[in-house]
């Protein structure tokens, strides 16, 4: 998962180097694509907005890595335990963005006037999924100009997905698509998940039958009914037999994931269904739903619950459920919409640094669990007043958003994620009170990714950069046997966790005392956390390595 930007950066600064000899030698001849500025020097041109990127507090080319040295760290220090088990999950783990159905007759998509095509680009081959509750209950399919019913607010089209294929095709997309369930039309969802195959080709992993069939008919959730109360999880594998024949008559061995829910008895339901051609078991979470809950409630959606350990324990409960039914039915495991919170509207987690924190360590504590694909809940309202949790938003007006989009703190979270190589998540073992946690992976070279996730506030004066103690990956003597050697860094930054904005300084060499750090098997490295921040270190194995596989502090200050 190496992300393309950083192959760039060479490329991008040859580039300044010939742009400045140029300008010497033509001293502006005419026609230099220059106007001169109100005090009658040249100014540069500006590109149009459908060619900038717009992601506050991204440094593609910050000037160096570095961190504090460990002697002026006070406080008790974390130690990083790390295992290679002989079942280790691999990181060809797929991130991206789920989308409401209705955003596939979105003008953006592919549109000339757009920067989204641009902006998705920063993502490393990003997941896209389109569902939500749209799907079941507003979106009209159709593939010969029939009028939409009254119950429809967006009517989607073989022309619609073709756009939107155009941008999965540009920026190395994989593609999952919900069917309507909710109006019990098999013929007319595999019309749609037909031309959804001649669109996107091999791109198109998976449909699924219908999203979240287990809130068709929920007694807390009556506004969303589509079924009445005889609605189980034997009359939705029912459904599934009817919708699977329809597809396999339309587009025969097409490939379908399912349930896209978040309960344990709808799991089982689709994975012991007997339709054929079952890809994947798909899970929804959202860890804080509780939106009015009580203090004591661990699932509020604040930022203080957002940042709390416990949360990390309880996706590893939750979602290792749904790791241990997928398994049983030898299925791999994707999350194909989630997010912070499922609470409508602005919360206290809304925007804020404390989001992208949690995104950076809620994914990596997935991927360790064996989920294959994730997906973040999102949309392209406007920024201001529609879109309070999605990673990416509209920069125009609440009632004309326009199709210039820009990139949230949790956008950033999901860049520097990117800079994942593929390869082997190791099993980690971090001493203290949770709050600075470890995510490493062993690429296939040889390569070790650490990612450090410090949710202590750093508006906080209490709290100061932690030593870290990291010890070499006990497991795979054969791997790099003469040790690592800490060669790039990446860092992402606030000022406070309910700060609206993030700094992403991406992946560049270490300068400073830690150039050339070593990681032995005999001593292990000590480097720092600041609060509030991730910390990305990638360490390249020492001369003579070999890429093969043998095998609650009581004072804040601590």
């Amino acid at each position: 998962m190496t992300r393309r930007r950083w192959l760039m950066v060479g490329a991008a600064a040859l580039a300044v180097v010939l742009l400045l000899v140029i300008g010497v030698l033509a001293f502006r001849p005419f026609g230099t694509g220059t106007e001169n500025g109100p005090d009658g020097t040249a100014a540069p041109t500006q590109p149009p907005d459908s060619e900038r990127l717009f992601l506050p507090g991204y440094d593609g080319s910050p000037g160096g890595f570095t961190m504090t040295d460990p002697a002026d760290a006070p406080g008790k220090t974390t130690s990083v335990r790390l295992a290679l088990e002989g079942d280790a999950q691999r990181t060809d783990h797929q991130l991206g963005l789920s989308f409401d159905a209705r955003e596939l007759a979105n003008p953006m998509w592919d549109s000339e006037d757009s920067n989204l095509a641009l902006t998705l680009g920063e993502l490393e081959e990003p997941a896209l999924r389109f569902g939500g509750n749209g799907i079941d209950r507003h979106v009209w399919w159709t593939s010969s100009d029939e009028p939409a019913p009254e119950w429809a607010t967006a009517t989607v089209t073989p022309e619609d997905l073709e756009r939107v294929a155009a941008v999965a095709e540009e920026v190395d997309a994989s593609v999952t698509i919900d069917l309507d369930l909710g109006h019990d039309d098999p013929a007319r969802a595999a019309d749609m998940a037909a031309h959804a195959k001649q669109a996107f080709g091999d791109r198109l992993l998976a449909v699924a039958i219908g999203n979240e069939p287990n809130g068709f008919s929920h007694e807390n959730q009556p506004d969303l009914a589509v079924r009445d109360t005889t609605w189980d999880t034997e009359a939705y594998q029912q459904a599934l037999t009817e919708y699977s024949a329809a597809l396999e008559s339309a587009t025969p061995g097409l490939p379908v994931s399912g349930p896209g829910a978040y309960d344990a008895e709808w799991w089982r339901a689709f994975a012991e269904s007997g339709i054929p051609n079952q890809r994947a078991l798909s899970l929804h979470w959202y860890p804080l739903w509780d939106c009015e809950g009580p203090a004591s409630s661990i699932a509020n959606p604040t930022v203080e619950d957002l940042t709390d350990p416990v949360l990390r324990e309880r996706a590893r409960t939750i979602v290792g459920m749904g790791a241990d039914v997928a398994e049983e039915h030898d299925l791999p495991l994707w999350m194909e919409e989630t997010g912070p919170t499922s609470c409508p509207g602005t919360n206290d987690t809304s925007r804020t640094h404390a989001q992208a924190l949690w995104t950076v360590d809620y994914a990596m504590t997935l991927a360790e669990l064996g989920v294959e694909r994730t997906a973040f809940h999102s949309t392209l309202q406007a920024c201001e007043g529609g879109a309070p949790m999605s990673p990416i938003c509209a920069r125009g007006p609440y009632e004309e958003p326009g199709q210039i989009v820009e990139g949230r703190t949790s956008y950033l979270a999901l860049m520097m994620l990117g800079n994942l190589p593929n390869g082997r998540v190791l099993t980690p073992t971090v001493s203290g009170d949770g709050k600075v946690s470890a995510h490493t992976v062993l690429g296939d070279g040889g390569e070790l990714t650490l990612v450090l996730v410090d949710m202590r506030d750093p508006s906080n004066e209490l709290y100061k950069d932690r030593p870290v103690e990291i010890s070499a990956p006990e497991g795979g003597s054969s791997v790099a046997p003469d040790g690592w050697e800490l060669t790039h860094g990446s860092r992402m930054a606030g000022t406070s966790l309910d700060a609206s904005e993030s700094t992403f300084d991406d992946l560049v060499p270490v300068s400073g005392e830690f150039a050339g750090a070593r990681l032995d098997r005999a001593e292990p490295l000590t480097v720092t956390s600041e609060p509030g921040s991730v910390t990305m270190l990638r360490f390249s194995t020492a001369s003579g390595g070999d890429a093969s596989d043998g095998g609650g502090d009581a004072d804040p200050a601590v």
